[in-house]
């Protein structure tokens, strides 16, 4: 299946996303990244899912080749993203949305209720709790190059569980490598000023809350939290994946992504629903273990 890049003009900010599945007919699913990341960060969705969906992948702005903005925010994203599906006429989708992107997701279904059927929320929280450690306070002194350095070997550390797949590795730090200094300080201090508890508590659809059990960025128990606060929600929890879990086992979260699409009757192509299907007794128990027992952080 091909991905496919296109650009949408949104005032005078130019949007780039990244698009696979070509049936008209299909139930469409949005896919928002997290910071430091861009639409190519879901590859393995965009691929996976694409005879299932109309899979849309969008470059937040100021990452990948879309247009940054003066002042970025959750809300702020959460207006472009809704501007962007009344311009390629997207209408009731699926919005799934990874870290930063999952608080994205929650704003922009507050916003548009009627745009959006259903959350998948993968290692996301409403709020981070404050915690700078005395490390980021003496990075911040440090000769560029080498504050650079040991900042992209601290966020592998915390992105990315031990022994995650190479692959994975590869992929998540060529992004954040890609990503500009600017763009990630404003992510940064987006995520740091994000509080979506209110707009989460409001949300009156049915929304799957996924995370990795060693997930040392967003552990387990802001997962548990956010889904307390939706009222339709479900939690899952993969075991041995880091923060990049859309990365580090995609088929598991691929496979829990059509298993929720079911659970809203949305309609699939009977011609791939099997293949799709192989392994959702896997989620299932997934998400029964993680109703069954309290996650404890990583």
């Amino acid at each position: 299946m091909t991905i496919t890049r296109r650009f949408v003009e949104l005032d005078r900010c130019r949007i780039s996303y990244l698009t696979a599945g070509d049936g008209a007919a299909a139930q469409p699913i949005l896919l928002i990244h997290g910071s430091g990341m861009s639409a190519g960060s879901w590859v393995n969705q965009l691929l996976g899912l694409s005879a299932t969906f109309r899979v849309t992948a969008i470059d937040l702005p100021g990452h990948g080749k879309s247009t940054a903005i003066p002042h970025a925010s959750v809300e702020t994203y959460a207006a472009t993203v809704a501007r962007f599906l009344e311009a390629i006429g997207a209408r009731r989708v699926i919005v799934a949305g990874h870290s930063l992107g999952g608080s994205v997701a929650i704003a922009l279904a507050a916003r548009q209720p009627d745009a959006v059927t259903g959350l998948v929320l993968v290692a996301s929280c409403a709020k981070l709790p404050r915690a700078e450690t005395p490390g980021e306070r003496w990075l911040a002194f440090l000769p560029g190059p080498l504050r650079r350095m040991l900042f992209f070997t601290m966020a592998q550390k915390l992105l990315f569980a031990p022994g995650a797949p190479s692959g994975a590795l590869d992929i998540g730090m060529n992004e954040l490598h890609a990503c500009s200094t600017e763009t990630i300080r404003k992510d940064v201090d987006a995520a740091r000023a994000m509080d979506v508890t209110h707009s989460a508590a409001a949300i009156n659809v049915p929304a799957l809350v996924l995370c990795g059990s060693r997930d040392r960025l967003t552990p387990p128990v802001l997962s548990k939290d956010l889904a307390t606060l939706i009222p339709r929600s479900q939690l899952g929890i993969i075991e041995g994946a880091g923060h990049m879990l859309l990365l580090e086992a995609p088929e598991l979260l691929n496979q829990a992504i059509v298993e929720f699409a079911i659970s809203l009757k949305v309609e699939v192509r009977s011609s791939v629903l099997a293949r799709e299907l192989r392994g959702v007794s896997l989620i299932r128990r997934l998400l029964d273990r993680a109703r069954s027992r309290t996650p404890q952080p990583a």
